[in-house]
């Protein structure tokens, strides 16, 4: 089942938001939750796990959480759990059409779906173990700028895809006497961390930001689809190279900070 589409509009300053940035993939599991696929077949790419404390009129803490692949389940849980599930901001109905002048720009969609490139697309043990979200609204905090005109290339078909997510965000905005509970491996041991924090001011918010890019002066250009095609599967086998797409752009070098590793949903 699809994320469940929303029309109403997420919080960009929620109490609690959840960032993903780089190779990541996200999809829905039976139960409404999200998964994210930590794709580890890079070696370019590594994934870390921030904590940003915006205290009243202090500058930002920042709190590195974990540094390295995963070595077992992340969870990040509302609690107790709303219910809802984790949804979609799409305020228009289906289908996206991505050059509509009067598309929001928080929209969800904008992000690549690999589930509409290749019907039944799963992530392989290349993006395992996963992290897991129990509540939220999905959304995407920035677009690439109109210059760079994405186009998806396949064969003699390209496709233009006008602007793509850079990144997305998920919102959740707690209800009184809720947390967030944090809960991770480290080096074989257990961690957990609840937001809010007993210690900070009634008005902090938490920004939790799920990284898996290169440095920004890595030297080699590389396709992002090509390197999600590693850890791509249909059917629990590779896709052929004959189906595969390509992504380009309208400038000579894609290492630019504006067209960064995005990260993918995997959406019916």
């Amino acid at each position: 089942m699809p994320f469940n589409p929303t029309p109403n509009a997420p919080s960009t300053n929620a109490k609690v938001t959840i960032t993903f940035a780089g190779l990541l993939l996200l999809k829905p599991d039976a139960n409404n939750r999200c998964e994210v696929g930590v794709h580890h077949f890079s070696s370019s790419h590594l994934f870390q796990v921030i904590l940003i404390v915006n205290k009243p009129q202090r500058p930002p803490t920042v709190i590195r959480l974990l540094t390295g692949p995963l070595s077992g389940l992340f969870e990040i849980n509302a609690t107790p759990d709303p219910g809802t599930g984790v949804l979609g901001f799409a305020p228009t109905p289906e289908p996206f059409v991505r050059n509509d002048p009067n598309n929001n720009a928080l929209d969800f969609r904008w992000s690549l779906n690999g589930r509409a490139l290749h019907a039944n697309a799963d992530f392989n043990d290349g993006a395992r173990p996963v992290m897991r979200l129990n509540a939220g609204v999905l959304y995407t905090p920035n677009l690439t700028l109109p210059s760079i005109w994405p186009e998806l290339v396949r064969g003699p078909q390209r496709t233009p895809l006008h602007r793509l997510a850079a990144d997305l965000a998920a919102a959740i905005d707690l209800q009184p006497r809720s947390k967030i509970v944090l809960s991770w491996f480290e080096l074989g041991d257990p961690r957990t961390l609840d937001l809010p924090r007993p210690a900070d001011p009634a008005n902090t918010i938490y920004t939790v930001a799920l990284v898996n890019n290169p440095p920004i002066n890595t030297p080699i250009a590389h396709d992002e689809l090509a390197l999600y095609y590693k850890v791509l599967q249909v059917n629990g086998a590779p896709i052929p190279p004959t189906s595969r797409f390509r992504l380009e752009f309208n400038i000579a070098d894609p290492t630019t900070d504006e067209i960064p590793c995005m990260p993918g949903l995997l959406n019916p």
